[in-house]
């Protein structure tokens, strides 16, 4: 597969990905918190492409996310472009994946990713650490993640075109 139609694939992947999020998560609500499909993209790209991809993906997600935050720009991308690359250096070590590893794997880096912007907001000014819900937030956010990992595994392994990807056993 050659550069240009790898960036179309992935291009498409944001397009219907941020669209998601905008259109459907951000209208659903379990108690108070959105899912975060953005995140979930940048984890699943980290897990199953790497660092490299997954610090790029987790850039443009963040990226993406901030235009629609009422926060600080460029926290959102940090917090994405730190979390990716933890994600694909996570997934370089894992021996033996299935799909509860995997689960897991994708609910703490969502964790992490998630209280990563919650840090990186309160330094910049927000009050986003003081909040009450943020354990709340952090296990929603997580949960769902997991829940939805294994299809957004598959569109990340689809977009990078990696045949030479481990399989969810």
């Amino acid at each position: 597969m050659n550069l240009d139609s790898r960036a179309v694939r992935w291009a498409l992947v944001f397009t219907v990905v941020t669209v998601a999020q905008v259109a459907v998560a951000s209208r659903m609500s379990i108690l108070g918190v959105h899912p975060d499909l953005l995140l979930l993209l940048a984890v699943t790209a980290g897990l199953t492409g790497g660092a490299a991809r997954g610090a790029v993906v987790g850039f443009a997600a963040g990226l993406v996310a901030d235009l629609f935050l009422y926060t600080r720009f460029g926290v959102g991308t940090l917090a994405g472009t730190l979390t990716g690359y933890a994600a694909g250096v996570a997934g370089d070590t894992v021996v033996r994946p299935s799909t509860p590893i995997w689960a897991a794997a994708t609910a703490a880096l969502s964790a992490v990713g998630t209280l990563l912007y919650a840090t990186l907001g309160h330094l910049l000014g927000s009050g986003t650490l003081a909040d009450p819900n943020l354990i709340v937030i952090v296990g929603i956010v997580s949960g769902t993640n997991a829940a939805l990992c294994v299809p957004a595994m598959a569109v990340c392994r689809w977009a990078g075109d990696d045949h030479s990807a481990v399989q969810i056993r």
